[in-house]
């Protein structure tokens, strides 16, 4: 009942003020520094502006589920928006993948030695920062490098700061709740391409490809507009920010 509840009050809280030139965009947490600077490049080339819910992929798709008004999904996977478009939840021929992400053991402690993953071996570290792997693919892929490195049983018992999002995840690090922890790269590049902090990015071939796919919502009720945007993400321009951004094709 109270699941319901939330879903009626976002839904009221989008709907209330939707105008036709506002597009309602669903979005992995790892995007949404990126899609934050994509949004005044696509307001100004089309004259709508994107109103933007920051989350989990796991729990967008629950929220799409349970009726969320929603035009528009960027997701951190392909199984998801698989997954709306056999349920009848998304439109197929709108599915596209629009970037693909990049793991990072990252701190903001210099004095850790992240490389080669050799912080998760020691007896030093206490917490680690990794969003939750149910939900968000980013913590699968952790989980996949701490298991390939075997030290995922070990860590699992107690040392695992669990986030909600890769936002929190963050969140974690920064204020000292967790020494380091697994992020997206886009979190963590800087505008002239640098990665600040202490990082460590895995070998690709330890963890799944963090292949992330967009869907336009068969709820919509304007699939038209939903579809213009994502065909503006393949443009030069938008692809040339995404990739600046710490993501690849």
């Amino acid at each position: 009942m109270m699941k319901k509840f939330c879903i009626y009050c976002l839904a009221m809280l989008f709907s209330s003020h939707l105008t036709a030139n506002e597009l309602r965009v669903a979005v992995a947490a790892n995007f949404l520094g990126t899609l934050n600077q994509l949004a005044p490049l696509y307001e100004a080339h089309s004259g709508q502006t994107l109103l933007i819910s920051s989350g989990s992929t796991g729990r967008h798709y629950a929220q799409i589920h349970n009726g969320a008004p929603f035009d528009i999904f960027l997701s951190a996977d392909v199984a998801r928006p698989e997954l709306l478009v056999e349920e009848g939840l998304a439109l197929a021929d709108s599915r596209f993948t629009y970037a693909r992400g990049v793991l990072v053991l990252w701190s903001d402690q210099d004095d850790l030695l992240l490389q080669g993953g050799e912080f998760l071996h020691s007896e030093a570290l206490q917490h680690l920062a990794l969003v939750n792997p149910r939900t968000a693919p980013y913590g699968a892929a952790g989980v996949e490098v701490m298991q390939l490195l075997g030290v995922y049983e070990r860590l699992q018992a107690g040392h695992i700061a669990q986030a909600e999002n890769l936002t929190q995840a963050m969140q974690y690090i920064t204020s000292g709740t967790a020494q380091a922890g697994f992020l997206a790269l886009s979190q963590v590049v800087e505008v002239d391409g640098s990665v600040r902090g202490n990082a460590w990015l895995p070998d690709s071939d330890s963890y799944a490809s963090l292949e992330q796919q967009a869907v336009v919502l068969s709820a919509s009720p304007q699939p038209e507009a939903g579809q213009a945007f994502l065909d503006w993400l393949k443009t030069d321009e938008a692809r040339a920010l995404i990739q600046a951004a710490g993501y690849g094709f």
